[in-house]
């Protein structure tokens, strides 16, 4: 075979080159298939699995914070209540002006005349302030914690308070519990009265 024309052989090689290549081109398109739903399957499978990883670290994060704040905020009840109860119990007068020590009420007159008594009263801790000798029953009173679910005056070796133990041992341990959402603190302390 003898090629006439150098030329015409180059431009009907490109043309059956282009004739060839948009054959293939739209054999290739024709035979093209879409997503089989096998794969969409597949896919929505290890879409769940990768949402449920990360939900799950998610709401461990979030539930770690909660159970954070929870006990932050008992925490913040329960401190409160046992700072004020320490220094009010501090000052009391004398021995003499204690009138009522028992696991879940301490009263006394404080330095200034003043009685008080702090009781508890599920779930709040309570202080009643009022003139008068102990016991004096009710006076005007302010919940100093709420949300108590324990609480204890005790004497050191852990049993009950009681007058006649605290003229032996000088001092008063408070316990209680604070609860919040299912998250318990819990603090005590020891109080060495002062004039005792």
């Amino acid at each position: 075979m003898k090629i006439k024309n150098s030329r015409q052989y180059s431009v009907i090689s490109k043309q059956e080159r282009i004739k060839n290549l948009s054959t293939v081109c739209c054999l290739r398109s024709a035979n093209q298939k879409g997503v089989t739903l096998i794969e969409l399957v597949i896919t929505m499978v290890l879409m769940g699995i990768v949402a449920l990883v990360v939900a799950n670290a998610l709401s461990t994060g979030i539930m770690g914070n909660l159970v954070t704040d929870n006990r932050k905020e008992g925490l913040d009840q329960a401190r409160v209540a046992m700072e004020r109860m320490a220094k009010e119990i501090r000052n009391t007068r004398s021995l003499i002006d204690v009138g009522t020590a028992t696991a879940s009420e301490f009263c006394f007159i404080n330095t200034e005349g003043t009685r008080i008594d702090f009781r508890y009263e599920t779930p709040d801790i309570r202080r009643l302030e009022a003139g008068g000798a102990c016991p004096g029953g009710a006076g005007t009173g302010d919940i100093l914690s709420t949300n108590i679910t324990a609480f204890k005056f005790t004497n050191p070796d852990g049993s009950d308070l009681t007058l006649a133990a605290l003229t032996t041992n000088k001092r008063v341990i408070i316990t209680l519990t604070s609860t919040i959402s299912g998250e318990n603190v819990t603090l005590q302390t020891e109080v060495w009265p002062r004039n005792l």
